[in-house]
């Protein structure tokens, strides 16, 4: 027997999960809670988006000084 989280992403799984949250929030606040979920993940990817942009403004400023210091 294969443990449940084994197989997370089988389509019953997933109708079961959707049936338990449908009827746990009722169809009204579906659409809300959906749209909640898409903005945050956009806030998210933002974010990394942003943090990998000043990883790489920091990386190349320290190989600007590495090469300074390495001519001097």
């Amino acid at each position: 027997m294969t443990p449940l989280l084994a197989n997370l992403g089988s389509p019953t799984h997933w109708f079961i999960l959707f049936v338990l949250v449908l009827i746990v929030f009722g169809a009204k606040r579906l659409p809300d809670i959906a749209r909640n979920l898409g903005k945050g993940l956009a806030e998210f990817k933002k974010a990394r988006k942003e943090f990998e942009k000043e990883l790489n403004k920091v990386d190349a400023e320290d190989k600007s000084q590495d090469s300074d210091s390495q001519q001097k």
